[in-house]
């Protein structure tokens, strides 16, 4: 289920292009995610992800039935578009043009990151496990990725369901780290 108020505040953070802080877990209230709301549907929201230094950190697409409350023009988001001004880093879009309401946002986003080869990190499953690596198929059903080990190495195709997918994270610094291990242990070999 949609919660409608949050749903309604992340248009309105999309529209008007304000930083806003997406609230995810009840019990945890250090369980937020900070930054530009790029797109959202009934079923996805797009985030161009800031860490609390103010520092962009890649996208991610997460559920937007997880998404409990929503918070823009506080304190805190005003001194993160601060930092980002100070800085001269300017939000560029994942995607361009801006998928429509209508559109399959999960489905946009995991072609996006195959037809880049994009490092992306997916959250699926009950277990709620993390794999990384570089998305090799996305049909209407599944999507499939050449995973990577803790180290950067190859570790076999995982195939997920699309339905199972909480959480989608690329380019973020953590995605970087696995490319950069990968890259490394080519030069080794």
């Amino acid at each position: 289920m949609v919660h409608k108020y949050s749903f309604y505040q992340l248009r309105i953070a999309c529209q008007q292009h304000m930083i806003a802080s997406l609230y995810v877990e009840p019990d945890d209230p250090d369980a937020f995610h900070v930054g530009y709301v790029e797109a959202v549907t009934t079923r996805h929201v797009l985030l161009w992800n800031v860490t609390p230094w103010g520092q962009p950190d890649g996208w991610l697409l997460r559920r937007t039935k997880d998404v409990l409350q929503v918070f823009m023009g506080d304190d805190f988001e005003v001194r993160l578009q601060m930092l980002l001004e100070m800085q001269g880093v300017t939000h560029t879009p994942l995607l361009a043009p801006a998928p429509s309401d209508d559109d399959d946002l999960l489905r946009i986003v995991l072609d996006h990151c195959r037809e880049t080869s994009a490092m992306t990190s997916v959250v699926a499953g009950s277990d709620e496990e993390t794999y990384t690596g570089r998305i090799v198929q996305v049909d209407d059903l599944r999507m499939t990725m050449d995973a990577l080990d803790f180290f950067g190495s190859p570790d076999g195709k995982q195939q997920f369901a699309l339905r199972d997918l909480s959480l989608v994270e690329l380019e973020t610094n953590e995605e970087l780290m696995y490319r950069r291990l990968g890259e490394a242990q080519l030069k080794l070999l």
